[in-house]
């Protein structure tokens, strides 16, 4: 009986233990359990980037099968030249916005002309109230000939012609989203007769924001002008310029919310870069799964329909000081310099490619400090136009139209090959 009362209290002394956490079979301790929790964390992020690394791989590999060179597979190798024709198989006939600046009119060559859809003239100042700056040179630029004339021929052409109204200025922004339905009757008020006076075609809304606060009165303020708008002539276009990150990052543009009010979603597939060091502009894919085109158009295809996005590529470069001619060195000044594709072939650099980002770049010595330039050339261009009919997008458009010069492989690389579509034009409202 001792026996057994002695064995009964060592397993009620083994037991009171184990629920105390006191004795040889405790349990695991917090660290262990939070230090078990996070490697399933950190198990579960490795899943879905693998997954996502692979699906984006797929997407940049289906898309380089659309264009006639063949790719470099090692970075510094010498890029490609640009093949007479430049895709291998067809691609769908498909939209093709041309950004025009104020400072490009006059410049445009009938090859622009030919090989767009749609042209937006960049672009007249929405003030903090809603009203139209008058004073700046992108008004100037509106009340000009030169206007006058891009309109005309644009028309012949059968390209539809849009008036680009912006606004960049965080004060000027809050401003204006203080009051939006008020600031957006007012906007809507002073467009409408400059739409019928010039025949166009209808709105582009290049309102650049970064605040998540103004998001809910942006939307608030986009549709109200819509129906503004819309109330006097239904038929007219209206396109919304977004980051390529917006889809995901809940900051200014609630993406779902504002597709519905828009005829289309021009994405800004360009600024993608890192100012810390030499990287792309635009890279079609990102190794390290960072900002890319592939990214931006699976987080947007999660939200919106594709045939609602336009994907915007860049007719421009970035060159950066670097602290050698490493490709990616890191840079020694703050902010890399803008220059024109046409710039960058007048330079007349040798030009290397980088796999990674399927772009080019240039290095070169300039006053005694290394220089790399990152840019995007017609094979890179018709790499993104691939992609973008790859996963059904309305079409693809350019910042900016006249900053190709002479170089129409780049437009070429916009069209696919064969010409744009054409969409009907807007008659004069009623």
């Amino acid at each position: 009986m001792r026996a057994l009362v002695a064995a009964l209290a060592a397993l009620l002394t083994i037991g009171f233990g184990a629920a105390t956490g006191l004795g040889a079979f405790s349990g695991p301790s917090p660290q262990q359990i939070a230090a078990e929790r996070a490697a399933e964390r950190a198990a579960a992020q490795a899943r879905v980037r693998a997954r996502l690394l692979k699906q984006e791989t797929a997407m940049a590999s289906r898309a380089a099968t659309a264009v006639a060179v063949n790719l470099p597979d090692r970075i510094g190798a010498r890029a490609p030249q640009t093949p007479p024709a430049l895709f291998r198989r067809r691609l769908p006939r498909h939209l093709v916005l041309g950004y025009v600046p104020y400072w490009s009119l006059g410049a445009l060559t009938p090859a622009d002309y030919a090989d767009a859809t749609v042209l937006a003239y960049y672009g007249v100042t929405i003030a903090p109230n809603g009203s139209l700056q008058t004073g700046d040179p992108g008004w100037k630029g509106f009340q000009s000939s030169a206007f006058s004339s891009l309109v005309a021929t644009a028309h012949r052409a059968g390209d539809r012609v849009l008036l680009t109204v912006t606004q960049d200025t965080p004060s000027s922004i809050a401003a204006l989203l203080a009051s939006p339905s008020a600031h957006a009757a007012r906007l809507a008020a002073a467009l409408v007769p400059l739409l019928r006076a010039d025949r166009l075609d209808g709105i582009d809304i290049d309102i650049e924001g970064t605040k998540a606060s103004e998001r809910a009165a942006f939307v608030h303020f986009v549709g109200d002008l819509s129906t503004a708008l819309k109330r006097v002539d239904p038929r007219g276009e209206l396109v919304l310029d977004t980051y390529p990150q917006s889809a995901v990052d809940h900051g200014f543009f609630a993406i779902s919310s504002l597709a519905p009010l828009v005829s289309q979603l021009f994405v800004m597939g360009y600024d993608m870069q890192s100012n810390a060091a030499a990287t792309p502009n635009a890279p079609l894919a990102s190794p390290s799964l960072g900002l890319s085109d592939v990214q931006t158009l699976l987080q947007y295809g999660a939200v919106v329909s594709p045939a609602k996005l336009i994907l915007g590529v860049p007719f421009y470069g970035y060159d950066f000081t670097t602290i050698d001619e490493t490709p990616g060195a890191p840079t020694l000044k703050r902010d890399p310099v803008a220059v024109t594709y046409a710039q960058i072939v007048s330079a007349a650099h040798p030009a290397y490619w980088d796999p990674g980002s399927s772009t080019p770049y240039t290095r070169f010595h300039f006053q005694g400090s290394d220089h790399q330039t990152w840019y995007d050339n017609p094979v890179s261009i018709a790499l993104k136009t691939a992609l973008a009919m790859d996963e059904h997008l309305a079409g693809v458009g350019a910042w900016a139209f006249g900053a190709e010069g002479s170089q129409q492989a780049m437009l070429r690389a916009l069209d696919g090959p064969q010409p744009p579509a054409k969409l009907p034009l807007i008659p004069p409202a009623p």
